[in-house]
């Protein structure tokens, strides 16, 4: 009964569940497109292809306010409107499809988490970096072209455009930082291990960008809700034009600030474990070209990017510490010279005398 109030909630009514013919096509489709876009899912090729062969698909009358596919995970369905054509994939069926691939169920099949999201009695964690990371995964397996928009007075690029663009771009700046495979493998195939990477590369600032991503998703449902109240009710123009400032500036600040602390908090460890001229070499390079994976914010007419001061100066610590090891090993070479004149030295004195 609680299934089906939700989905009268939600404006979902089914209609007609697929044929076998109908599931092997969309599992066909969907993965192909994954093990194409991402090589580390080659083995696991099969595994897939029967899991979403096995999945509740149906039609259904879809709410136009509603995204035309929903996984809806209190029954284990997914729901395409009846409009959608199944041979065309979407990112928007891959999306819901990965999700549905997502769900781990406790023994008496409560939901346990779907993907890098888990769920308890009171709350939800982890739904922010998790659809950024699921639609990042869905864009990319459809060869998305990278492009360059403007979203609330934030100039970022993304594969994404149209569906999470922020949450996207984040996702990208961590993949290039601490890779890709396992962030698919845990996002696909449900392991564990790009989790422990997390937590080991942000150490105690895993947690607050979690928590960053979740607020980005919080902000995301707030002001869609009160957009919808906007556009139902007669307010004039100065509130809704009140309401538009207020949105942009809470996104640029939230954007600002996780990729303040994605970017810091990277480079400030990895400067602790430099130890040769590569190390330095490979760390400035690496600097380089993240910088342009991030994104600027509007400020009086000009785009501006916190990550180009501290760049600036993060270029001037890895001068100081390449002079710092050039100064290292010219001691150790002084000290190797030195010591091997003194030893041939003192071998010329025993030989004089005859030292035994």
């Amino acid at each position: 009964m609680k299934i089906e109030k939700k989905l009268k909630k939600l404006g979902i009514k089914e209609t007609k569940e697929f044929t076998k013919e109908q599931k092997n096509l969309v599992a066909n489709n969907v993965t192909t497109s994954l093990t194409m876009a991402f090589p580390i899912l080659k083995n696991e090729q099969a595994n897939i292809l029967n899991k979403i062969q096995n999945a509740n698909m149906f039609y259904a009358q879809i709410n136009e306010n509603l995204p035309k596919i929903n996984y809806i995970y209190e029954n284990h369905k997914i729901y395409f409107d009846e409009s959608i054509e199944i041979k065309n994939i979407t990112d928007s069926m891959l999306h819901e499809i990965i999700h549905f691939m997502q769900d781990v169920r406790k023994k008496n099949d409560k939901l346990n988490k779907i993907g890098l999201c888990n769920f308890n009695e009171l709350s939800l964690h982890g739904l922010g970096i998790n659809e950024g990371a699921v639609q990042y995964i869905s864009a990319k397996s459809l060869n998305n072209v990278e492009q360059t928009i403007n979203i609330n007075g934030i100039m970022l690029r993304t594969i994404s455009p149209n569906y999470y663009p922020v949450l996207t771009n984040l996702i990208e700046q961590i993949v290039f930082l601490i890779g890709e495979d396992e962030l698919v493998k845990a996002i696909v195939l449900n392991d564990n291990q790009f989790v422990n990477i997390f937590f080991n590369t942000f150490e105690e600032n895993a947690q607050d960008i979690i928590n960053l991503f979740d607020e980005i998703i919080n902000f995301n449902v707030k002001n869609n809700s009160i957009k919808d109240n906007l556009r139902n009710t007669a307010r004039n123009n100065l509130n809704k034009s009140n309401f538009a400032k207020n949105e942009t500036e809470e996104l640029k600040s939230l954007y600002i600030e996780i990729q303040d602390l994605i970017m810091r908090t990277y480079f400030e460890k990895q400067y602790k474990l430099l130890q040769t001229e590569d190390d330095v070499q490979n760390l400035s390079t690496k600097l380089e070209n993240y910088i342009q994976l991030t994104g600027r914010v509007e400020v009086n007419d000009q785009y501006y990017s916190n990550c180009d001061m501290y760049k600036s100066g993060f270029m001037n610590k890895l001068d100081k510490k390449l002079i710092k090891i050039h100064e290292q090993k010219s001691k150790m070479a002084l000290t190797v010279v030195y010591g091997g004149r003194i030893t041939r030295l003192f071998n010329k004195i025993k030989s004089l005398f005859n030292f035994q």
